[in-house]
């Protein structure tokens, strides 16, 4: 279903700040018969809407502000007919990338626009996944943690009081533990390696939970997802979450191929006959531009996953 990846994608509005073809981090969702999906964009939050999968419009931007710049991983959770938007982004003239900061947006449906409410934390705070589960709403973000042996942006996890109240408790769900982890060697600033586990997506499948997420540095070539899992017999705020296979085994669900690289960040959604499907973002190797060359190079990509006991397997890619 899945064999021409990237994803065809076409534009229906005229808006020049935009490249229809760069869509990263996406994050999917399916809405009165239509699935949407959210991404990062420099000028704004970039929406794609699609009835099969096969074929994406491009719907400009569900989001926009011309005071700021660099909206970074849009996550969409729909809740009592409103949508809430978490993302990050900076004032415009800001520099420094650690001041994305999370916030929340809302809107009357998926295309917005969303309508800024307030920022979550005073740190840098990225890559926001909200689920319900018994009655409780839970925030998946990542965020920067400088102690111990190994330091770098870690998984976090925090209740949420209502969509736009967070408890403000969060704590450390998964850290690095493998070298293959590392997005920057010897990091100015730190004089030490810098780790990078992000991107936090957590679904149940046959009464277990999968946190997905993605790992070493979203501009290098080897950026992989990866998976732990948690008992979900115990409260998401008591879960314990561990590595797949192990804490210290290499083994990425996707990953660079002969194809494509710098594969990550996904989002799962389930497709019009049932299956799982992951929805990533990869980099064309026939497309000879880098990272920070103009065009970001990231790919809207959809590949069928299955589940078998605790692992995940990809049924096909490209």
């Amino acid at each position: 279903m899945f064999a021409n990846n990237p994803v065809p994608i076409i534009a229906t509005h005229n808006n020049p700040l935009i490249n229809i073809r760069c869509n990263p981090d996406p994050y999917a969702i399916f809405h009165d018969g239509m699935y949407y999906v959210y991404s990062t964009g420099y000028h704004g939050v970039n929406v794609l809407r699609s009835k099969d999968l096969q074929v994406f419009e491009h719907m400009g931007f569900a989001l926009s502000d011309e005071n700021r710049v660099a909206y970074w991983a849009p996550a969409v959770f729909e809740y009592s007919g409103l949508f809430y938007m978490y993302y990050s982004s900076m004032l415009k003239g800001e520099t420094d990338p650690h001041r994305e900061f999370m916030q929340v947006a809302v809107a009357g449906n998926p295309l917005g626009p969303f309508i800024y409410q307030k920022t979550f934390y005073d740190e840098f705070s990225i890559d926001a996944h909200v689920i319900e589960k018994n009655g409780m709403l839970y925030l998946f973000y990542a965020a920067n943690r400088t102690e111990g042996d190994k330091i770098g942006t870690m998984v976090m996890l925090d209740a949420l009081l209502d969509p736009l109240t967070p408890a403000c408790k969060p704590r450390v769900i998964l850290a690095p533990t493998i070298p293959q982890e590392i997005s920057a060697k010897n990091r100015p600033g730190y004089n030490r390696d810098w780790y990078t586990l992000e991107g936090g997506f957590y679904f149940e499948h046959k009464n277990i939970g999968f946190l997905m997420y993605s790992a070493n540095g979203f501009e290098n070539e080897d950026y992989f997802v990866g998976y732990a899992l948690c008992d979900t017999s115990v409260p998401l705020d008591e879960a314990v979450f561990t590595k797949y296979p192990n804490e210290n085994e290499y083994h990425p669900l996707i990953g660079k191929d002969a194809y494509m690289n710098g594969c990550g960040h996904n989002s799962v959604i389930t497709g019009l006959d049932g299956e799982l499907l992951i929805v990533y973002h990869g980099r064309d190797k026939a497309e000879s531009a880098p990272y920070g060359s103009g065009d970001d190079g990231r790919r809207l990509c959809i590949a069928e996953i299955k589940t078998n006991g605790k692992q995940i397997e990809v049924v096909q890619r490209i």
